[in-house]
């Protein structure tokens, strides 16, 4: 096996989280985010403004979360060295990662079509910019049993090295919980449960940010002390 490669993979969770944030925040520039009580016209007008920088922006969050794939699979190695010849957390933590994947792309190329043509209607763009902010910030299942799959295989480790600490498995899980809010955004257009909201956006968005550095971190040091990997 190959240490290199899996470090690599493992490494590719800076660019997801430099690359989202910088197609999010910084070229597309929505800070503050868009308000979802902003009327149909008003939005049209903001897409119109900032049609160049949304293109961009949503084309280069497009791109970093195709990156959510290596770093997932460098997870997964280390999780099949935890459950053996036997892993079903590893397939189910893949799979929820092509969830959670394929979701945001759903949302960045939804955004891409609402800045696409000038003469979109404006409750085109509403719709779909609606549909994007659910997709981002309230389609949390698949990073939830995701991040479950991880918590519930690094506790039942029962190897005498083990790959990552436990302390990761109850901080995998309790990531999962709290990203639970995103279910409550359909439900506010405004507050701290809306899509732009203290908890629902802000909360959710530092434990998913933290969580990738806690894992990150945890399985490159996993991979290094991996006694099959050369």
């Amino acid at each position: 096996m190959n240490k290199a490669g899996q470090l690599v993979c493992a490494h590719s969770a800076w660019v997801v989280a430099i690359l989202m944030g910088l197609g999010i925040f910084v070229i597309a520039g929505w800070m503050p985010l868009i308000e979802p009580g902003m009327s149909s016209a008003d939005l049209a007008a903001h897409f119109e403004q900032n049609r160049m920088r949304i293109r961009l922006g949503m084309s280069v969050l497009a791109l970093a979360v195709v990156f959510w794939w290596p770093f997932s699979a460098a997870i997964a190695m280390q999780m099949k060295r935890v459950e053996g010849e036997s892993h079903p957390f590893t397939y189910v933590q893949m799979g929820a990662a092509s969830g959670s994947a394929i979701t945001l792309l759903l949302a960045a190329y939804c955004w891409l079509v609402a800045a696409y043509r000038p003469e979109t209607p404006p409750s085109t763009i509403q719709m779909l910019n609606d549909f994007s902010w659910f997709m981002f910030v309230s389609a949390y299942p698949p990073i939830f049993i995701q991040s479950i799959a991880i918590g519930f295989c690094i506790l039942m480790d029962s190897n005498p090295v083990k790959a990552y600490p436990r302390w990761v498995g109850f901080a995998a899980i309790w990531s999962a919980i709290l990203f639970v809010p995103g279910a409550l955004v359909p439900f506010f257009f405004s507050g701290p449960f809306a899509w732009n909201g203290l908890i629902a956006f802000w909360l959710v968005a530092t434990i998913f940010f933290g969580w990738i550095f806690v894992m990150w971190w945890n399985t490159v040091k996993a991979i290094k002390s991996d006694p099959r990997l050369n």
